[in-house]
């Protein structure tokens, strides 16, 4: 009886927990099965994506950019490698865990990284968070690899300027291409994010200079550790350019031009190449390399001086007594006036009821037309202005090249002013006088150029008369040295002028420098011939010099244009810094 019991008692208890256990296998299965439904159903897509990524990542490697060289080779935009630290978005699971280390280690603000990470257009490609990190930091995040899941470190080539800002309004600067530069550039490799150049021969000639892209393929677990590399395709370098500026010359010109505002142009007469262009102020395109920060693009924004300004090409100035070199080839060439004719400066001359000064108040007294440009004779000149009327000296402007852009290789360039009757009463509603074109023969009035309007006109002079195109680029190499673009062969356009008439100015022009109002070119090592003007602008101001002139005067090798803005001595310094620029190119 007690046997049978006990076998009872056992059996019930036996039941039981075999009930239970089942009851636990089951709810087990059920939690398994709830699970995977649920990663199968509603994470599946998710998880694929994952998986297919954890197997094979493809991490882009960005191409060297094209050097940027001098003439004679000299490198003035190089590459240097820098660190950058970047996140994979899809091989992040924890955001809100990995910010703060995040945060820490780089020193970027959280939101920003939440921003960057959550807006990313393509969630399996690294979003850089910051560029050029430092070793230290870049060793720290190697080091916890595992406490930084989806972290990405790649080796990028950074844009380099040695000589900072010589010749900076050449070279331009770099900037992340924005949308308008995208749908332009379609087919051309350019991402967002990318950077690309915003001006200068880096935005004209961005498309040799970029290179294209490779990549790596590496295999990463789940956690975006990479366990090994795939394959790998190298970046293709950007093409070389090599520019027809002559980095010796360039850094001379900076030098004798020194802090005024102002421009200094060289160039062949001959090539049109362009040896130097100055525009100061200017500023350093290292600073847009990584990106310029808020605070450095407010202080170039409102600096007074405008540095981003390229004053050669986008500067509009009255020309002043430069100008009386058109005046007389336009006198001489409709026999207006004979080279030995001789007018009278009393120091004054009255035109309608308006009287005009020269800047000899006591006057010159008799000049033929030689001394009168020598000399820069005013009343001379507004009385042979008056005798050519202002549509005939407007007609040897264009001749010379004025009012248009010269398209040279740089964009923005602005083509100045040349006004005529016609001009003046539809954009000023008032008929033109007298006096109107006694002001154009100075240079003064209706009246703008650019410096490097004026560098062709100088140099139509010092070749004898052929009007050549300005360029800044000599030739694009490839890789493998193979030039794949020859810009060499120069363009010119002969201007209609008498070999007297050339003849006759450029003797006056040495003339000029030799005992003249350029007398402060002259030097021991070069001959230089050339034109100075004075600029006057409203009451209080300081005026803006000019001189434009070449050398050596009897077999012209370089022309110069140099012009100060606001000039705070009392002589004529343009004449003065280009004759000691030329000096030193020749010595």
């Amino acid at each position: 009886m007690n046997y049978e019991l006990r076998t009872t008692n056992y059996s019930g208890r036996f039941e039981a927990r075999a009930r239970i256990f089942w009851i636990i296998v089951i709810c087990g299965l059920f939690i398994l099965l709830g699970r995977i439904a649920w990663l199968q159903l509603i994470e599946g897509e998710r998880y694929f994506r994952i998986s297919q990524n954890s197997r094979l990542q493809l991490l882009p490697l960005p191409p060297p950019r094209g050097l940027i060289l001098d003439r004679r080779g000299e490198k003035l935009a190089e590459n240097e490698v820098l660190f950058s630290v970047g996140v994979v978005p899809s091989n992040v699971f924890n955001l809100e865990g990995l910010l703060p280390r995040l945060t820490q280690a780089l020193d970027v603000d959280k939101e920003i990284i939440k921003e960057k990470l959550q807006g990313a257009p393509y969630p399996f490609r690294p979003v850089f968070l910051k560029e050029n990190v430092d070793m230290s930091t870049i060793t720290y995040l190697l080091e916890r690899e595992k406490e930084f899941p989806g972290v990405v470190i790649i080796a990028q080539p950074v844009r380099s300027y040695p000589y900072k800002m010589v010749a900076a309004h050449v070279l331009g600067h770099l900037g992340e291409v924005d949308q308008a530069e995208l749908s332009m550039s379609s087919g051309l490799g350019i991402e967002p994010g990318d950077l690309v150049g915003k001006m200068g021969i880096e935005k004209v000639y961005n498309s040799y200079l970029q290179g294209r892209k490779g990549g790596r393929q590496v295999e990463v677990d789940a956690y975006g550790r990479s366990l090994e590399i795939i394959s790998e395709k190298d970046p293709l370098p950007g093409d070389n350019i090599y520019l027809t500026i002559d980095l010796r010359i360039q850094k001379i010109a900076e030098k004798e031009l020194g802090r005024r505002k102002g421009v200094v142009l060289i160039g062949d007469p001959e090539t049109g190449e362009l040896l130097a262009l100055v525009s100061h102020p200017a500023f350093d395109p290292n600073l847009f390399s990584w990106g310029i920060s808020e605070d450095e693009w407010n202080r170039l924004k409102q600096d007074s001086g405008n540095p981003l300004e390229n004053r050669a090409i986008r500067g509009e100035y009255s020309p002043a007594s430069t100008f009386k070199i058109i005046l007389t080839a336009a006198a001489l060439e409709e026999n207006i006036i004979k080279k030995e004719d001789t007018l009278f400066c009393s120091g004054k001359l009255l035109v309608g009821r308006r009287v005009f000064k020269c800047w000899e108040e006591e006057g010159h007294g008799r000049l033929d037309l030689e001394e009168a440009i020598i000399h820069s004779c005013d009343v001379f000149f507004y009385q042979l202005g008056l005798k050519v009327g202002v549509e005939k000296m407007i007609q040897y402007a264009r001749l010379f090249g004025l009012g248009k852009a010269t398209d040279l290789d740089l964009i923005g360039e602005k083509c100045g002013l040349l006004s005529t009757a016609d001009w003046k009463l539809k954009n000023k509603g008032e008929v033109w006088y007298g006096g109107d074109t006694a002001n154009l023969s100075i240079g003064q009035g209706y009246i703008l150029v650019t410096p490097l309007q004026m560098l062709r006109v100088i140099s139509a002079l010092a070749n004898g008369g052929n009007l050549v195109k300005p360029y800044l680029v000599k030739k694009i190499e490839n890789l493998e040295g193979e030039v794949i673009k020859d810009f060499s062969s120069s363009k010119k356009k002969k201007i209609s002028l008498s070999s007297s008439t050339i003849s006759f100015l450029k003797k006056s022009l040495r003339g000029v420098v030799r005992e003249g109002t350029g007398w402060r070119a002259e030097n021991k090592i070069v001959e230089i011939a050339g034109k100075t003007g004075t600029v006057e602008l409203s009451e209080g101001e300081r005026p803006h010099n000019w001189f434009i002139g070449y050398a050596p005067s009897d077999n012209p090798r370089l022309a110069i244009v140099v012009l100060v803005e606001h000039r705070e001595e009392d002589i004529s310094i343009a004449a003065q810094i280009a004759g000691r620029i030329l000096s030193q190119a020749f010595e």
